[in-house]
């Protein structure tokens, strides 16, 4: 009898430690400082402007030579990505349209469009540059890839789904990884990872570090997705061994360090670092964030400020309207957010600009139209956390409480992705 109480009691001694086990950090300086090192960006930032260099030198000698010009574009493109200067981009386009004017019709030239305008969030833009390209015929696998993106951002995921089927392809990497978005897009978030996983095996195995860093960076934000900070991280350092330089692995560190380890100090460490060499405004947003956490008031509205000013610059074009959104409801400029919320819906009639929609309509006090959106557009439609959080709140303050709290709680599951000043608020919500 004494043999099985001891035995009970040390069941229930191990089932509550398993419960009250503390939330360990994940996040170690000692892991990743040496990438904290303006250095590692400045070598390649050095390297792509000499060839920069080569190419305005070749074309300054023959001017008007549509293969010089094609090979700057994409170099003017690849500038953008290390520097965040969005100059560089609109240079890319202005070389392309004006190879695309006298010599209408290249196919490689039509994708390289869609790709610009796909990274503005011109998708409407995009649309039309990657048709073309598919009616043409040539090089149709890639052009009918980059058509299941844009229908994938244009909530036409039935057109993506044939497009793919049409072109499956269960060893090569860049079907898989539109595969990755199609899975995503549906909700079949696991189904989702197992294919990234596959993606990132062949990016390993082809030895390109480029490839091998995108895929594991990206992977590692899935990771995140699912709730898995600490595979997440690992994976996150792995993509840094391949590329010093990776910026996107750095601050999905920050995310870490701040939404799991509940570190504010160290992840506002690594965005200083990152703001200092990558000058974009994305930065300002997560810190408002880390400072609403520290109930830090002023920094969090300076912060926002800084962001609505350099994000709502014309040069940025549709790239931060999403964010700008949500941003201006939380200011209080509910009637501005309205009108980004249906341009949105305009040129991405997707689930999470529906979301928008029905969020703005909320704000601006009209409930039974935010109701309407959701349910015709939003529920069912998306699991994405923070359409689920907003969905939420609309319900249960417009009398829909049961259906608020579910949608709430299934927000709350992926409170690592949200971050905690979310979590908070749904808590809060769940309780009243």
């Amino acid at each position: 009898m004494k043999k099985t109480a001891f035995i009970l009691a040390s069941v229930l001694i191990v089932m509550a430690a398993l419960f009250i086990t503390p939330n360990y950090p994940i996040a170690h300086e000692t892991d990743y400082e040496r990438y904290l090192n303006e250095e590692h960006l400045r070598n390649k930032q050095q390297e792509l402007s000499s060839r920069i260099e080569f190419w305005e030198q070749k074309l300054e000698a023959a001017p008007g030579n549509f293969v010089f010009q094609k090979k700057l574009a994409g170099l003017y493109a690849n500038h953008f990505k290390l520097s965040g200067d969005i100059r560089q981009l609109h240079r890319s386009d202005s070389l392309l349209l004006a190879i695309n004017s006298r010599l209408p019709g290249q196919v490689g030239v039509l994708q390289s469009l869609a790709a610009n305008a796909i990274t503005r969030h011109a998708f409407r833009e995009a649309e039309d540059y990657i048709r073309e390209a598919v009616g043409i015929g040539e090089n149709k696998f890639t052009s009918s890839l980059m058509l299941a993106d844009v229908a994938l951002e244009r909530g036409n995921r039935l057109e993506a789904q044939l497009l793919l089927k049409d072109i499956a392809s269960g060893a090569h990497f860049d079907y898989l990884i539109r595969k990755v978005k199609l899975h995503d897009q549906s909700d079949e978030l696991d189904e989702a990872v197992r294919t990234m996983e596959k993606a990132t095996a062949l990016a390993r195995a082809s030895g390109s570090t480029p490839i091998s860093y995108w895929s594991l960076s990206n992977l590692a934000d899935m990771y995140g997705h699912q709730g898995k900070a600490g595979k997440s991280y690992q994976t996150y350092l792995e993509a840094l061994r391949h590329n010093p330089a990776g910026l996107h692995a750095l601050k999905g560190i920050a995310w870490i360090a701040f939404s799991h380890d509940k570190n504010p100090e160290e992840a506002k460490r690594i965005l200083h670092f990152l703001q200092s060499i990558h000058p974009v405004p994305d930065y300002h947003l997560f810190l408002a964030e880390i400072a609403a956490y520290e109930q830090d008031t002023a920094a969090a509205q300076i912060y926002r400020e800084r962001f609505l000013r350099e994000a709502s610059q014309e040069v940025y074009g549709n790239m931060y309207k999403s964010y700008l959104c949500l941003l201006k409801n939380e200011e209080g400029q509910a009637s501005e957010a309205l009108e980004i919320a249906r341009q949105e819906v305009r040129e991405r009639p997707h689930p999470m600009s529906y979301h928008l929609l029905a969020w703005s309509a909320f704000q601006n006090g009209n409930r039974q139209e935010a109701l309407d959106i959701l349910d015709r557009h939003v529920i069912g439609q998306t699991g994405e956390p923070e359409a689920l959080y907003h969905a939420g709140i609309v319900l249960k303050e417009s009398g829909r409480s049961a259906a608020g709290k579910e949608q709430l709680r299934a927000a709350l599951e992926a409170s690592f992705e949200l971050g905690p000043v979310a979590a908070r608020n749904i808590e809060k919500y769940l309780e009243e």
